[in-house]
């Protein structure tokens, strides 16, 4: 369970339409195509990417369903304070991203960013496109092995 203390309140993420709804809002990026991405794959990317900015936007879309959330600021509050505790980021990825990952709301969503992924494989004009590609989704696949606690076998 993700959970943070903020203002001195343990919080914990939900998953559902109100973290949809603002990620979509307020973490939406645009591909080089022009395309949008959706919140979701924008925060999930940045999660495995290990983005500081990401950690905030998940936890922000992870309480959009209190009625009085927390602001931007005190969320960082609550995050510096942990990762003090924690003597770094590192748990607080792995709980944002198994979190996210796990949930049954954007499970559908987590099964096709991968399997997207795989069809990026094949993209790109040249060798040495292709080649950047498989290193990039390799780059991403080797940060879920990490953030699960996976080994390679499993990830078949």
């Amino acid at each position: 369970m993700a959970t943070l203390t903020i203002a001195g309140t343990q919080q914990e993420a939900k998953f559902g339409f109100a973290f949809k709804n603002l990620a979509d809002k307020n973490y939406n990026q645009t591909d080089k195509e022009g395309n949008d991405v959706g919140g979701f794959s924008a925060i999930y990317t940045g999660l495995l990417q290990f983005d500081l900015e990401a950690l905030k936007a998940f936890w922000d879309c992870g309480l959009a369903h209190i009625k009085k959330r927390p602001s931007i600021s005190e969320i960082e509050l609550g995050l510096e304070k942990r990762i003090e505790e924690d003597g770094g980021t590192e748990e607080l990825f792995k709980e944002a991203f198994c979190e996210i990952d796990s949930s049954g709301f954007f499970k559908r969503d987590a099964k096709m960013f991968w399997k997207n992924l795989e069809l990026f494989k094949t993209m790109g004009k040249t060798d040495e496109e292709k080649a950047e590609n498989e290193k990039g989704i390799q780059m991403l696949m080797d940060a879920k092995v990490e953030l699960l606690g996976e080994t390679t076998e499993s990830m078949d």
